[in-house]
């Protein structure tokens, strides 16, 4: 079975990791060469995915083609399907996800809870929405935003000028009511071609500067809310026919839920399963799309804590403190592989189980501290 991935970056890395014991053959279709996947394949080609002539040539070469990232133009997975190799998810579901306001409004359709939103054409439409929902209010990028990139928090009606002029040269727009919530949570949802439905446990997601830090499961947490995100996990890829591993953002304030954004991949929030889990969102994600059966998405650990390496500098990575945190038994450290390091990059994580959910946390951190790129 030769499985193509759209993009070389540490999503497309860590399904190869998972699943090559399975003895598939994987091939990667990256901007760079040594990438982090391509560093483990032979079969790497550099290339870009916008160029139609390099994605049908890549797709002659694989039975079934997956990708890493929602970025790719839902025009380019159309050249894919027209060639007739099967690939997941396909254009429609790009389509839908990469324009949150789309996104929202089909979450919305389905009766899935979303906080308000409305398209935004131009400043007057800021205020007139403000003036509804109050201050403050989140204008969004409808598409290419991610980690934060693409979002302006408008706390009064002087700030909207200065949002509307930041953000409109990235291309359309969206307004939202800023949502108060207690937590920030997620999860990832396995659905494949037969119908058959594996959802992970939910998570408490931290996040540092708009990018995930740390990653939280435990056992005793989120029992009062978990038939209801499963519910909503369920509704959301049955209603698309989604097939493939999604990660879903939401809101918690008390009981009440909201679904922030859908990410058509593996996602940052999940990666504790590799570890804490029976079966990782990575393994399922293949097993999704070649129409196996699910694994057990049932936690094996107690608690399980990942923390994100991001980086802390601009240069050429170099790794230190890698054997203090291999001398804690209980800390499991990934590196990403790849050549240079940015502030905010990420680099590798660690996952950290422990009967002990607080221990679990300060080891994490402790670990982090430990170690640089």
């Amino acid at each position: 079975m030769k499985i193509g991935i759209l993009g070389g970056g540490q999503l497309a890395r860590m399904v190869i990791e998972e699943c090559s014991r399975y003895g598939f053959e994987f091939h990667i279709l990256s901007k760079e060469k040594n990438s982090p996947a391509g560093l483990l394949t032979s079969y790497e080609t550099v290339g870009d995915w916008n160029d139609e002539k390099c994605l049908k040539e890549f797709s002659h070469n694989c039975d079934i083609i997956t990708l890493e990232n929602e970025f790719i133009d839902f025009r380019k997975i159309r050249c894919i399907e027209d060639s007739e190799t099967a690939i997941y998810p396909g254009s429609e579901i790009l389509m839908l996800v990469q324009d949150k306001f789309y996104q929202k409004e089909t979450l919305k359709k389905l009766g899935i809870p979303v906080t308000n939103f409305v398209p935004i054409d131009s400043m007057e439409d800021i205020i007139k929405f403000a003036e509804i929902n109050k201050y403050p209010v989140i204008l969004k990028s409808r598409t290419m935003g991610y980690d934060g990139k693409g979002n302006y928090e408008i706390k009064s009606e002087p700030e909207a000028k200065n949002g509307y002029e930041t953000l409109r040269q990235r291309g359309n727009l969206m307004c939202e009511r800023f949502v108060k919530f207690d937590k920030e949570i997620a999860t990832q949802v396995a659905r494949n071609k037969n119908g058959e439905i594996k959802i992970y446990p939910v998570v408490e997601t931290i996040q540092k500067e708009h990018i995930c830090n740390l990653v939280i499961f435990s056992k005793n947490m989120f029992e009062n809310i978990k038939d209801k995100v499963h519910e909503i996990a369920s509704e959301i890829v049955t209603n698309l026919n989604y097939i493939g591993v999604m990660g879903i953002e939401m809101f918690l304030n008390g009981e009440e839920i909201l679904v922030n954004e859908l990410a058509p991949r593996v996602h940052n929030s999940g990666h504790y399963t590799i570890e804490g889990c029976y079966t990782s969102q990575f393994e399922n994600h293949v097993r999704s799309i070649l129409n196996f059966p699910l694994g057990n998405t049932e936690a094996r650990e107690e608690n399980s804590v990942m923390i994100n390496i991001l980086g802390r500098r601009n240069g050429k990575a170099r790794i230190t403190g890698m054997k203090e945190i291999l001398s804690c038994g209980n800390a499991f450290l990934h590196i990403y592989g790849k050549q240079e390091t940015r502030e905010g990059r990420k680099m590798g994580h660690i996952t950290v189980n422990d009967k002990d959910l607080q221990r679990a946390i300060d080891t994490a951190k402790e670990c982090r501290d430990k170690i640089e790129m």
